[in-house]
């Protein structure tokens, strides 16, 4: 699933885009864009992080969980966003309760 985001950071960030797919810089959990995509793909994970940085971790209804692999381009898209270099698919902060 993460390997159809595309082959480049900018590839990933456009079929973010595509999909109206939008974060918070610097964050691991629910407003992560990655985490964001993973939960339409997975609805019934019960958790969803990329804390470790080379894997998204999924916690499945039966309480399993599964670290699947960051590919190299999703890394870099998340190198980059948290840079600010896609500022476009940034939350406005009254949209994640900050102020």
């Amino acid at each position: 699933m993460l390997h159809q985001l595309g082959g480049t950071a900018d590839e990933v960030a456009a079929s973010l885009r595509n999909q109206g797919i939008r974060g918070v810089r610097n964050t691991v959990r629910f407003l992560n864009p990655v985490v964001r995509y993973v939960q339409g793909q997975v609805p019934a994970a019960r958790g969803i992080d990329v804390m470790s940085g080379d894997a998204v971790r999924i916690v499945l209804p039966d309480g399993t969980r599964q670290n699947v692999p960051l590919p190299p381009p999703v890394k870099d898209f998340l190198d980059a966003f948290n840079q600010g270099r896609y500022p476009d698919l940034e939350l406005p902060p009254d949209a994640t309760g900050g102020p």
